[in-house]
């Protein structure tokens, strides 16, 4: 089973005016465990950084679902609550979940998060929606998704050469 981490990627970054100042953003990524996670920061934000940084920290988050958006910089951690009756015992319990949502602001994403639960059978309520510091979000990639699509199979390779 995948988990959400938060990871703080902390790094030193040269400013406009000369000066440099240690830095400290904040990702997402789905792992199985700390160690994946902090691995995945790695791979992941060793793509686009230059010189050197470290994950800070790495913390788990309880996030139930989230939802992705392309073109969409913010990200938006919101609360739901609704009520389920537990069957053996015949009684009704509140559950409250939190969600992650892109959005371009406050408005879009309730209406993205209400679209997102609207085949839900039982009636929820948003109770909080609270901007994030979130930089970006890393889903898992499978072996094959990862490979770039100019690269050809050895096979491939070999018979030309031959």
């Amino acid at each position: 089973m995948n988990y959400w981490f938060l990871c703080k990627v902390s790094y030193t970054k040269e400013l406009e005016d000369g000066t440099i100042k240690r830095m400290k953003d904040n990702y997402l990524t789905d792992a199985t465990t700390l160690t994946e996670a902090e691995a995945r920061m790695h791979e992941e934000v060793g793509r686009s950084m230059r010189g050197e940084f470290s994950v800070a920290a790495a913390n788990r988050m309880n996030f139930v679902d989230v939802f992705t958006y392309p073109n969409v910089d913010n990200y938006y951690k919101c609360k739901i609550r609704y009520v389920t009756i537990d069957e053996a015992k015949g009684k009704e319990r509140e559950v409250k979940n939190q969600v992650l949502i892109a959005a371009d602001d406050l408005l879009d994403a309730h209406t993205r998060l209400t679209k997102e639960f609207s085949s839900m059978l039982v009636p929820y309520e948003i109770i909080e929606i609270i901007k994030t510091p979130l930089v970006e979000v890393f889903r898992y990639k499978s072996p094959d998704e990862r490979v770039t699509p100019n690269l050809r199979p050895i096979s491939e390779i070999e018979e030309v050469e031959e």
